[in-house]
């Protein structure tokens, strides 16, 4: 330190150490501020960024085991799940001053929910003027004579045998007729039924031999008793035998046995026994033949149908959500669903759309240039939960145990194409999610080159009608295809912590 003199006598000069110790520790604390004001938030925000992508994922995972349980049908099979609600501030590792506590971002947490996204659940509504499968009205679809195209799956195949004569019925009467398809082949026989047995037959011999494989009795005097193998008819069998991919699955199985004279008999081919049903192909042509003719015997048959034409309407189908909302402090909250067999996000600016669609889809076919056909394919999943509904909330993961109860299929008539017109609605109070809904629908039969579809909201449901034309057209051939089912879940929801 440096003296100086003058009229005020002597002063110190220079800084003062306690200054300059201020000074740093003011520079220090501005780079605190700097790293609070923008180096924490950015790391809060990449955090919470990649804990959406993980729940995003999450959500993928859970929708593709859901979809294996359906689809492999594993009915009473539970399936297990686990979600992160928080992002616990471990995604970014590293910080220059992260060992300080209040240099780390505030960890996000987050509310998991089954069936509370709305106050009023959703639902799925159909409606078309189809042919419906109804087993019990007696009003079925006028049979078609064989040999005959089958459009659609058919409830009954049945092969008559009539005209049977006494004349008919004996150890060396046949008869038999062909119905067949493509892959496969029926054989319905009269097959003439013995049974075996032998006798002795006295003959003059010098020696007595073997006969059939039995050693003849010699009487003597050069006479013997000679064994001869014979037959007893014992009635006529109507027998069927199978043929699939060139396999014999079946030979002359006995359908009735002893049949009689002046009696008609009838076989039903779709019979589960039989195992045809699923060979028979819609669009081919089922025929009938007579291979080996008798007398006035003949062999004719017709195909039936279960199903009537009508405006089917289904009961809603409640549909429920696996859902989770974000509680993030530097990014926007963001809302993951699962619903309907699609993973969905919403967020707080109002954007809401699918990353996974849901089980909702069209096509076109055109593989007939003669009669195009529009594919309507629909998987609703509905998901209960036995408390009406469950809420975890906080940062800590979360367990979703799900079990598939049932899987079953809308009646729609299998064929080549069973529907007029269709309408799917589906109905929401989420407002965002209406006009998703909409957006998916437009896109998908834009998408698809469907033709005659429209689409709206009405009310708090989003809608689309494909075959629009029915109106001005009322007698429109069939164009429309639906295949549509039902798979119906249970969810728990466990804590895991905190």
């Amino acid at each position: 330190m440096k003296k100086v003199g003058g009229a005020g006598g002597d002063r110190d000069a220079g800084l003062s150490e306690v200054v300059g110790f201020v000074l740093i520790i003011a520079l220090l604390m501005a780079v605190f501020s700097l790293y609070l004001t923008y180096g924490v938030p950015a790391q809060g925000r990449e955090n919470e960024i990649l804990h959406m992508g993980v729940v995003k994922d999450q959500f993928i995972d859970y929708k593709i085991g859901l979809d294996s349980l359906s689809t492999n049908n594993k009915v009473d099979t539970t399936l297990s799940n686990s979600f992160s609600l928080g992002s616990d501030g471990g995604y970014t590792q590293g910080g220059v001053l992260g060992f300080i506590p209040i240099m780390n971002p505030v960890s996000s947490g987050g509310t998991f929910s089954i069936n509370r996204r709305t106050t009023v659940p959703e639902t799925l509504n159909i409606s078309s003027l189809s042919l419906i499968v109804d087993s019990l009205n007696t009003n079925s679809r006028t049979s078609e004579d064989l040999p005959a195209t089958v459009n659609y799956t058919p409830s009954h195949v049945f092969v008559n045998i009539s005209g049977i004569q006494s004349s008919d019925l004996s150890a060396s009467k046949r008869f038999g007729a062909t119905v067949n398809q493509t892959s496969w082949a029926a054989y319905v026989n009269l097959t003439p039924q013995s049974t075996f047995y032998q006798y002795y037959s006295k003959i003059p011999a010098q020696t007595c031999p073997t006969s059939n494989g039995t050693p003849a009795i010699n009487l003597g005097g050069n006479e013997c008793l000679v064994a001869i193998n014979a037959y007893n008819y014992t009635g006529t069998d109507l027998t069927l035998s199978l043929k699939r991919g060139g396999i014999v699955t079946m030979e002359n199985y006995p359908v009735y046995r002893n049949v009689k004279a002046g009696t008609t008999y009838a076989i039903d081919l779709m019979d589960p026994a039989y195992g045809l049903r699923s060979a028979i192909t819609p669009g081919e042509t089922i025929g009938l033949k007579t291979d080996l003719p008798r007398g006035s015997v003949t062999a004719t048959g017709n195909i039936t149908y279960n199903f009537i034409e009508k405006t089917y309407q289904i009961t809603p189908i409640t549909l429920g959500a696996i859902d989770y909302q974000s509680q993030n402090h530097y990014w926007l909250s963001q809302e993951y669903y699962y619903q309907m067999g699609g993973v969905f996000l919403s967020q707080v600016d109002g954007n809401n759309t699918y990353k996974l669609p849901p089980e909702i889809s069209f096509s076109r076919d055109n593989s007939d240039p003669s009669r195009p056909v529009t594919r309507v394919t629909i998987n609703a999943v509905s998901i209960s939960n036995p408390y009406g509904g469950s809420v975890v909330g906080g940062n800590s993961p979360v367990q979703v145990k799900t079990t598939l109860d049932s899987v079953y299929n809308l009646p729609y008539a299998a064929g080549k194409a069973n529907t007029k017109w269709i309408r799917i609605a589906v109905n929401t109070s989420d407002k965002q999610a209406r006009g998703m809904w909409k957006n998916y629908f437009d896109y998908t039969a834009m998408v698809a080159g469907i033709p005659h579809w429209e689409t709206g909201i009405a009310g708090t449901e989003s809608y689309i009608r494909i075959g629009t034309d029915y109106d001005s057209n009322p007698v429109k051939k069939y164009d429309i295809n639906v295949i549509a089912s039902n798979a119906t879940y249970t969810a728990l929801l466990y804590g895991v912590g905190g």
